[in-house]
């Protein structure tokens, strides 16, 4: 209620008789030139141009958003891409218009009829969608659109279309003059002062030549798209030196929000206390786990709910049921009630926009974990699949805001600090494997014994499936995984071992054992046979960089991957190429690498395999190096071994 009345208040100077927004298309267009460095692009963005405006309609304020896009489709694949459009928009939002044409190479347009342009849902997110028809290579493709939302004092635009580039993109804020917004460019977009004309301020944004760099491998493209960013700084017929929504005054209020608690909440804390058994914890390390895992297990989290008392913590302990703010909160308040200090941080996700030290979009916080000063580790509340210490690593390895306790007499309040959010260090996340294949008497086929040994975060991304899936559903997913060691049906018995989500804090190994009979590792070639025995550790990535990278290198997190694979060659036989089996790539620094060994005692074969990333990313410049050494496991994995008959 408080914001409403204050954006109330805000915008209250703007004229009430604002005009409809009116735009025009050229009824005889000029089709447009592909700058030379996108000519081999499937389609190209000539032009993608975003106006935003804050102004009334009947005597109630919105905003309205325009997108003005122009395409040129340059091959088939450019026409698969944009023979249909999607129009999405968020919540509270309203399609006001909509228009689309085609213009063939010969300048015929044909025009969207309104009939033909469709309301879809999917998984709750709102969208249109039209059909341009038509279309053929060299065409291009205009459209209109018009959206109005309730009044919000941040925002947010990012310019990317998967594959395709941009030649020019285009931003413009209108606001009341008596306001001040900032504007911000990232990667690419320039920002000019701003102008006052008929009591309306606006800014304008620009940038050109977006290139497009979504199908690099390991790269990550989206803390790189091109965007604008504006947020509401001043009220100036209010005050023109104060300035607002600062990262003090979001410390401030984030601070009060979860620290806070009334007299029914924090009963309602002391209650589920009561049924938390603690006595047992060693340390604080697994008061956090016991805490945590007991909410995530009896608290459902409804993230749509529209019920104000799903934040209150007397509601959730009753009911069991809490909205994310809520749940937040009562993780918060539990562990604050047992003595363990959490500290609220909100961090930049590595895969999205990072927050801005210096310029406030609190629309970026839309994500919260737990610090823990005294073990240095987070928790990450809302995630049922997570459990301390294992946070999503794209929420690591980058900035966050933290909010830190400061305390003046008897009032205490939150300051923001950036600081950096650390990830485990490679050697906590591996995934390791141990192998070892026998043939049976006839030397047709292979009895395969495979052992995955996952830890740290490589754990984590199986272990929700043995926490949430049906037993049978579990074991079709164990099958899954014991298959891509080498492709067979003939699973004689399979075993998971360490599959609880708390095994995280101890980071106690998942263990996937499974015995299997193979025949696709084997081939005749005369009296010899050859064994693919590079197949066993699974599928990799192969690299190729025909064009010019522009990204640096990023992972998901640091790990190691260390293989033993032990080969007990048939009697009657001896191994040809052992060499083959040596590789040694690294940088170095020996902050990555591949490296692969033998030693043969008789006629048992012991291959040893070390591959290491020690750092979350590499900068472009390491592009060579990086490939070779993902490419020596894929090499690996070719490897065939020739055994001579004697």
């Amino acid at each position: 209620m408080k914001c409403s009345i204050l954006i109330a208040f805000l915008f209250a100077f703007i004229s009430a008789n604002s005009q409809t927004n009116k735009f025009y298309w050229e009824e005889k267009p000029v089709l447009s030139k592909v700058p030379d460095e996108f000519k081999d692009a499937s389609a190209v963005l000539l032009n993608d141009s975003r106006n935003h405006e804050y102004k009334f309609d009947k005597n109630e304020m919105w905003v309205y958003c325009e997108q003005i896009r122009k395409i040129k489709v340059l091959t088939d694949k450019g026409i698969e891409q944009f023979n249909k459009i999607y129009i999405f928009y968020r919540g509270g939002g309203e399609v006001m218009k909509i228009k689309a044409r085609a213009i063939s190479p010969n300048g015929e347009v044909v025009n969207l009829p309104e009939n033909k342009i469709f309301d879809e849902e999917e998984d709750g997110d709102k969208f249109k969608k039209f059909a341009v028809e038509g279309i053929e290579k060299n065409s291009e493709i205009e459209y209109y659109v018009l959206i109005r939302y309730p009044v919000y004092t941040f925002g947010v635009e990012t310019y990317m279309f998967p594959s395709v580039p941009i030649v020019n993109a285009s931003f413009s804020l209108k606001i009341p003059s008596h306001l001040y917004f900032d504007v911000k460019g990232y990667n690419g977009f320039s920002v000019q002062k701003d102008t006052v004309i008929d009591d309306v301020r606006i800014t304008r944004a620009e940038a050109h030549n977006i290139r497009d760099f979504e199908s690099e491998k390991y790269s990550n493209p989206g803390a790189h798209y091109a965007n604008v960013q504006y947020k509401l700084s001043y009220n100036l017929d209010k005050n023109s030196k104060v300035r607002m929504n600062t990262w003090n005054e979001f410390a401030k209020n984030v601070f009060e929000n979860y620290t806070v608690f009334n007299k029914k909440e924090n009963k309602a804390i002391e209650t589920i206390l009561k049924k938390i058994d603690l006595k047992n914890a060693k340390n604080d390390e697994e008061k956090i786990l016991i805490i945590e895992d007991y909410l995530k297990h009896n608290i459902t989290v409804n993230k749509n709910t529209q019920n104000s008392s799903a934040d209150m913590l007397d509601f959730i302990v009753q009911s069991k049921v809490g909205g994310e703010f809520g749940f937040n909160r009562l993780m918060f308040g539990c562990l604050q009630s047992a003595g363990l200090n959490p500290r609220l941080v909100f961090p930049s996700n590595r895969n999205e926009k990072p927050l801005d030290e210096n310029f406030e979009n609190f629309r970026l916080t839309n994500n919260m974990l737990l610090f823990f000063p005294s073990t240095g580790k987070y928790l990450s509340p809302l995630s049922d699949e997570l459990r301390y210490p294992i946070i999503n690593p794209n929420d690591g390895a980058t900035k966050g805001l933290f909010i830190k306790e400061i305390s003046l007499s008897d009032y205490k309040s939150g300051t923001p600090v950036f600081d950096s959010i650390t990830l485990l260090p490679f050697e906590e996340s591996s995934s390791n494997m141990e192998v070892s294949l026998s043939f049976n008497k006839d030397a047709d086929t292979l009895t395969v014994n495979s052992k995955q040994i996952l830890t740290g975060y490589s754990a984590a991304n199986y272990r929700p499936a043995y926490a949430y899936l049906q037993k049978k559903d579990q074991d079709e997913f164990t099958k899954g995984i014991i298959k891509n060691v080498a492709e067979t049906d003939s699973i004689l018995s399979f075993k998971v071992e360490n599959e609880g989500l708390t095994n995280s804090l101890s980071n106690k190994p998942l263990i996937i054992s499974g015995e299997f009979k193979n025949t696709g590792l084997i081939e005749n070639a005369g009296k010899n046979i050859l064994v693919k025995i590079g197949e066993v550790i699974g599928t990799q990535v192969q690299m190729y960089q025909e064009k010019k990278r522009i990204l640096p290198i990023s992972l998901e997190y640091p790990h190691a991957l260390d293989r033993i694979i032990k080969f007990k060659i048939p009697a009657g036989y001896k191994l040809k190429n052992p060499d083959d089996i040596n590789a040694s790539v690294s940088d170095k620094e020996k902050t990555m690498g591949f490296e692969s060994s033998y030693s043969l005692k008789g006629n048992d074969l012991t291959i040893t395999v070390h591959e290491y990333y020690k750092s979350i990313g590499y900068p472009v410049e390491d592009i060579e190096i990086f490939t070779k050494v993902i490419n020596a496991a894929a090499d690996f994995n070719k490897l065939t071994l020739v055994l001579i008959r004697e």
